[in-house]
């Protein structure tokens, strides 16, 4: 082989191994970032993690104050009536007039169950806030799904108010069977 020949060959050898060295370190980067990707994931979650951990006796106390203080439901019917009777006696006491009410379909989810109105009450808009005031206390697990106010056309000082209140209850728990009866 001449010596032009071996240079040239030589010279083929350092630039593929240049180009060898140019595609493992391009592949080398990659997984270096996508170590340091799951790594910044993975700190993100332990943060999240110990701030959950130190939140879990706050969120155990509500957890608590729900299940003794949110109404238990034994029927359905009775639990609308119930509403709809508290919702009129309160808006008759802060001297509004209801024009219209609507009983809705009860809404069972996983963690409640749901009754609601839908009542047109007329009165003074200082009275219909003070009476939605009285209503939405969070013990009472009340709540407006929907509020439209219009001023009323035969007296201006008066506003016409359409609004679904909703009431939750606990939801529908199924009794396992105690170990007394699951053995007999």
């Amino acid at each position: 082989m001449k010596a032009s020949e071996l240079r040239l060959i030589m010279i083929l050898g350092v630039l593929t191994a240049l180009c060898m060295g140019v595609v493992l370190s391009q592949y080398l980067l990659r997984q270096q970032r996508a170590i340091e990707r799951r790594q910044q994931t993975l700190e993100l979650q332990q943060m999240e993690g110990r701030a959950m951990l130190t939140e879990a006796e706050m969120w155990k106390q509500r957890l608590d104050w729900l299940q003794s203080a949110q109404p238990a439901m034994t029927s359905e019917n009775l639990a609308s009536e119930e509403l709809l009777e508290m919702l009129l006696k309160s808006a008759t006491a802060q001297g509004l007039t209801v024009q219209k009410q609507q009983l809705h379909e009860p809404v069972t989810a996983a963690y409640y169950r749901e009754v609601g109105v839908t009542l047109t009450v007329r009165g003074p808009m200082a009275s219909v806030f003070r009476w939605m005031h009285g209503l939405l206390a969070p013990a009472a697990f009340r709540v407006v799904s929907y509020l439209k106010m219009t001023p009323d056309a035969a007296n201006p000082a008066d506003v016409v108010t359409m609004i679904h209140i909703s009431q939750l209850h606990a939801p529908a728990v199924a009794q396992e069977p105690s170990p007394e009866a699951a053995g007999s």
